[in-house]
């Protein structure tokens, strides 16, 4: 079984230039935990995840090792949370992408994703542009289904 196989579609692309609050609004109301990010080219640069984005409401680790108490005050935090609305999304977003392509093997990609604990891959063709994407429950079902025949019951 291949990427083809298994990756949807239908999916919401990010600028990275878009604000963090933006970002975050999309994922809010088109209820969706990742989406691939793509420059003016449509080039994939990056990803941004639920994670991602929770990790920006907060200061960052630099912060937390110069100044602790202001990372664990309820002021450093409320201006923290302030602030995020203005980061950009290439500011949160992941640039450590794993990507497929259409003809990569499912096996290969649960691996990967295993492996590194990144839970949606992009599926791009060879001009580096997003086709497609695959997530960790539809690859973890379609191995379960062809390698040891079972199915969602429904």
């Amino acid at each position: 079984m291949l990427v083809k196989d298994i990756m949807f579609t239908d999916f919401i692309t990010l600028s990275p230039k878009m604000t963090f609050f933006e970002a975050a609004k999309i994922f809010l109301s088109k209820r969706i935990s990742g989406a691939p990010v793509v420059d003016e080219k449509g080039t994939l640069v990056g990803i941004l995840s639920e994670k991602d984005l929770f990790r920006g409401l907060y200061p960052s680790y630099e912060k937390y090792y110069t100044d602790p108490d202001y990372y664990l005050s309820e002021q450093g935090l409320q201006e923290a949370m302030e602030e995020s609305k203005n980061k950009l999304v290439e500011d949160v977003m992941s640039k450590r992408i794993i990507t497929a392509t259409p003809e990569t093997p499912i096996l290969k990609i649960g691996g990967l994703m295993v492996a590194t604990g990144i839970h949606r891959i992009p599926v791009i063709d060879k001009n580096n542009k997003v086709i497609g994407m695959v997530t960790r429950g539809d690859t973890y079902r379609k191995i379960l289904q062809e390698k040891f025949d079972l199915y969602t019951i429904a």
